[in-house]
C-alpha cells in the first residue's frame, strides 16, 4: 500500500507545472491536487502547542493562503459593513434564503504579504475601493478566490468587482485586467480562483493564467499570458453560475483544462481551447472543484434536492462522455454513483483511493468506485475548506477549527484531533503547506503550526 500511495502521489505531479518543495503558490498547491508529499507538519497540535504564529487578518475572506518564495500572499474584503462570515449557521438560516443585497458602502479589495517565519505582514496593497454592485451570501465573502503565484509574479482576482491583477513580490502592479462584476445565482457570492500553469518540461507551450468566469449572464473561460495579461484563447460554454476552480489535468500527454460548470463538465486543450470532452447531464452546478490524477478525473458534487452524483473518468478519451440514461458506467465513464457528492470540500485522489469530506468521511477504489468506508466525522460538524494529503495522512479541518488527521488508507483510522482559534471563529477557508509548516485560516486570523 505505502509503494502504491508514493506512486500515486509523483504521478500526480505530472497534472500541472511543478512547483518548488517549499512553495504552495496556488489553490490546492502545486499540482492543486492538495498533496505535499514530503512535508513534515505535527498531527497534534492546540493554541499552545506547535503554534508558530497568529497574525489576525482585517476584513473578511476565505481565500488559501499561497506560499512562493519565502512569502505568504492572501486576499481579504475591507469596509465598514464587511461583515465577518456566518459559517454553516447562515447557511442554515431562513434568513439568508433570499437574494442578498448589495451593501451601500465602499469596500477595499486587497492583497496581503505575510513573513513565513513569524507572521508580520510585509505590505498591504488595495487593489480596488468600490461599492459592490452584487451583494452576497451572509456566509460567503468578497475575498474567497485564491491568488496564484509564479516566481516574480502573484495574480489576484476579486469577482465582486472582476478584476484581475497582477503584482510584483513587493505589491507594485505589472498590469490589470476588468472583467467587469459577476452576478452569481442568488447574489451568494463569487468563489473560483485563478490557476496558473507553468511549463515544466520547457515544451515551448509556454506558460499560462486560467480564469474561469461563469455566472447568471455567461459562462466563458479565459487562458491569457501571465506576462501580460492578454487572451490567449477563450471557450464559452451554456451560461450559469459555478465555484469551482479549473484543474489542469495532463490526459495520456494531452494538457487539458477540465472544468465543473452548470450541468456538466467540459474539458479543454490548454495550447488552443478546442472543447475535447464533455460529461453532461448533471442536475447541478459545482462549488467544488475536481481532482486527478494520471489515470483519470474523479469529481462529486451536492446541494438540497439534486442527486449528489459522483463520476470517475478514464483517461484517453474525446467526445461526449455522457453514459445512457440509466447506464451507470461506459468506457470512458469508470463508475458513477448518486447520492454521493460532498457540497464544498474537493475531493482527494491517494493511490487507489479517492476520498470525500463533508460531516463524513467516504473512501471509494478510485477504479470500480467500490466503498471503502463511511464514516461520521468527529466533532459535530461539517467541513467547508478542501482536505490535505501530506505524506500518507489526510488532514481535514471542519469550521469550528478542529482538524482530524487521518491515515490514508482504505480503514478508517484517526491519527490526530487538534483545535486552534476560539469559539467565535469560523473555518471554511482552505489550509495551505509552507514547507513544514501548516496555515490554517479562519474568519478573523491566519495561524502557523509547525
Amino acid at each position: 500500500m505505502r509503494s502504491t500511495l508514493l506512486r500515486g502521489v509523483v504521478l500526480s505531479m505530472i497534472v500541472v507545472g511543478i512547483a518548488a518543495a517549499d512553495d504552495w503558490p496556488q489553490f490546492r498547491g502545486g499540482t492543486a491536487q492538495s498533496v505535499a508529499p514530503l512535508a513534515k507538519v505535527p498531527t497534534a497540535w492546540s493554541n499552545t502547542d506547535h503554534l508558530a504564529w497568529r497574525t489576525a487578518i482585517p476584513g473578511a475572506g476565505w481565500s488559501q493562503p499561497i506560499v512562493s518564495g519565502g512569502r505568504i500572499f492572501l486576499t481579504t474584503a475591507v469596509g465598514p459593513k464587511a461583515d465577518k462570515p456566518s459559517g454553516m449557521s447562515g447557511v442554515m438560516s431562513f434568513s439568508t434564503w433570499g437574494m442578498a443585497s448589495a451593501p451601500k458602502d465602499p469596500v477595499q479589495w486587497r492583497v496581503l504579504c505575510l513573513d513565513p517565519a513569524d507572521g508580520k505582514c510585509l505590505w498591504s496593497k488595495t487593489v480596488i475601493e468600490a461599492v459592490p454592485k452584487f451583494g452576497k451570501h451572509a456566509s460567503n465573502t468578497y475575498a474567497t478566490e485564491t491568488p496564484c503565484s509564479s516566481d516574480d509574479t502573484v495574480f489576484a482576482f476579486f469577482g465582486g468587482t472582476g478584476t484581475l491583477v497582477a503584482l510584483d513580490r513587493e505589491g507594485n502592479e505589472r498590469w490589470r485586467r476588468n472583467f467587469g462584476p459577476q452576478p452569481i445565482t442568488n447574489q451568494f457570492g463569487t468563489g473560483s480562483s485563478p490557476v496558473l500553469f507553468r511549463d515544466p518540461l520547457g515544451t515551448g507551450a509556454g506558460d499560462h493564467l486560467l480564469v474561469q468566469l461563469y455566472n447568471d449572464d455567461s459562462a466563458r473561460l479565459h487562458c491569457l499570458d501571465p506576462k501580460t495579461g492578454t487572451d490567449i484563447w477563450t471557450a464559452d460554454r451554456d451560461k450559469g453560475t459555478a465555484w469551482s476552480t479549473p484543474v489542469i489535468w495532463n490526459n495520456s500527454g494531452n494538457v487539458e483544462v477540465v472544468t465543473a460548470g452548470q450541468a456538466s463538465v467540459i474539458a479543454y486543450a490548454l495550447n488552443d481551447g478546442r472543447e475535447r470532452w464533455r460529461l453532461g447531464g448533471l442536475d447541478i452546478s459545482f462549488a467544488c472543484s475536481v481532482v486527478a490524477d494520471a489515470e483519470g478525473v474523479y469529481f462529486g458534487t451536492s446541494s438540497p434536492g439534486n442527486k449528489a452524483p459522483v463520476y470517475a473518468i478514464a483517461r484517453g478519451h474525446l467526445g461526449d462522455l455522457t453514459p445512457p440514461k440509466g447506464q451507470a458506467a461506459t468506457a470512458a465513464v469508470l463508475w458513477s454513483k448518486n447520492k454521493s457528492g460532498a457540497g464544498m470540500p474537493s475531493p482527494v485522489v491517494v493511490g487507489d483511493l479517492l476520498y470525500f469530506f463533508g460531516d463524513k468521511a467516504v473512501c471509494y477504489d478510485k477504479r470500480t468506485g467500490v466503498e471503502k468506508y463511511r464514516k461520521r466525522m468527529p466533532g459535530g460538524t461539517t467541513a467547508v475548506g478542501c482536505p490535505l494529503v501530506i505524506g500518507n495522512r489526510i488532514y481535514v479541518v471542519n469550521e469550528r477549527g478542529k482538524t482530524v488527521v487521518l491515515e490514508a488508507g482504505p480503514e478508517f483510522k484517526i491519527l490526530g484531533e487538534s483545535s486552534v482559534g476560539s469559539d467565535d471563529e469560523v473555518f471554511w477557508a482552505t489550509p495551505a503547506v509552507a514547507g513544514d509548516s501548516l496555515l490554517i485560516r479562519s474568519s478573523d486570523a491566519v495561524y502557523c503550526i509547525r
